[in-house]
């Protein structure tokens, strides 16, 4: 297939928790060879969502095109982008919030034919994806740019770093420090946001979480907030990105979803939201820690988190190649052998 005829559709989104995100949708531009069209002003008239559910998009041509959404309830946006009718050889779909599953539009199961592949990134939600799209869904998880921001470095004077929402007993950096000290243990609180967006995610890998040892992270059922999902657990970017950079992940851990992330010392489950007894157990892990723990969690992401292999598979089952991904890819087994 042609490369250069790939197409990548996203959301031109500059919140702060969505630049994980687009530093993958910027990696899978640069890999796949795609440009990139955004999503945001994209709506549709009601008789145009009745055409697009009735009517099918063409298909053929020699290029394809790839809808990241933020979640299910957005893909009536893809359908809405003036380009959706055009002749194409594959649709393809990846939804970072794949567990809001309650809110994809009607008919969502008729919807969804009209995508060639539908990706979701959380593994327990399989079912519900391979129900709507049979034979079409693929599991993509979580990941991070762990070849070219991630880190095994041996020095790290930052104990403990507070990333991101925080139950209430946590959140307070003030007496976070404070207790810290108590235990003669480093704390840093909530780091500063970037002047630029565009920096952001090389900044808070490099600066931050590089320098840790351990990232205190607790699972949304622990520690809701109204933008979570009130029951279904999981691991986000403050996992991937933590463990890319070498840092291993403390809290009350999301249940169900730690497969991803599970080999000996990624995560250290601190049980139930309590900052003193919490703490007590953080260091006690602070004084067995060695350089060792970074170097094992770097090694491990490079092998199962980083984007690239993520992209791979999307590519490998849409039968896309280019020499941007194989260059990559190369690059990618070199330093996991190294």
């Amino acid at each position: 297939m042609t490369h250069a005829a790939t197409r990548l559709f996203c959301f031109a989104n500059q919140d702060a928790g969505w630049m994980p995100v687009n530093h993958l949708i910027s990696l899978m531009a640069r890999l796949l060879e795609a440009g990139s069209y955004d999503l945001g002003p994209c709506r549709l008239s009601l008789p145009r969502r009745l055409g697009a559910t009735l009517f099918p998009p063409s298909r053929g041509g020699t290029g394809g095109d790839i809808f990241v959404l933020r979640s299910p309830s957005e893909l009536m946006r893809a359908l809405a982008h003036p380009l959706w009718r055009e002749k194409r050889a594959f649709r393809a779909l990846w939804v970072i919030d794949s567990f809001w599953t309650g809110t994809w539009p009607r008919p969502a199961r008729r919807l969804l034919s009209h995508f060639d592949l539908v990706a979701y990134t959380r593994e327990g939600d399989a079912p519900d994806y391979e129900a709507l799209a049979p034979g079409r869904a693929i599991y993509l998880g979580w990941g991070a740019d762990v070849l070219d921001l991630g880190s095994n470095a041996s020095e790290r004077p930052i104990d403990l770093l507070r990333i991101g929402r925080q139950p209430e007993a946590w959140d307070d950096d003030a007496r976070t420090a404070a207790a810290c000290a108590a235990r003669g243990l480093q704390f840093q609180g909530r780091p500063p946001f970037p002047a630029s967006p565009e920096t952001q995610q090389t900044e808070l890998m490099r600066d931050w979480y590089a320098r840790s040892k351990f990232i205190i992270a607790h699972s949304n059922i622990a520690a809701p907030a109204p933008y979570t999902h009130p029951t279904r657990a999981y691991v986000t970017a403050r996992w991937t990105d933590a463990l890319a950079c070498g840092a291993s992940v403390a809290g009350r851990q999301p249940e169900g979803d730690l497969r991803l992330v599970s080999w000996p010392g990624a995560v250290l489950e601190t049980g139930g939201i309590d900052l003193e007894r919490n703490l007590d157990l953080i260091a006690e892990a602070v004084r067995a820690w060695t350089p060792e723990v970074a170097r094992r969690n770097h090694h491990e992401a490079l092998a199962r988190l980083d984007w690239r292999i993520r992209i791979a598979a999307l590519a490998t089952r849409l039968g896309l190649s280019t020499p941007a991904l194989t260059a990559d890819m190369q690059r990618l087994q070199a330093a996991i052998k190294g």
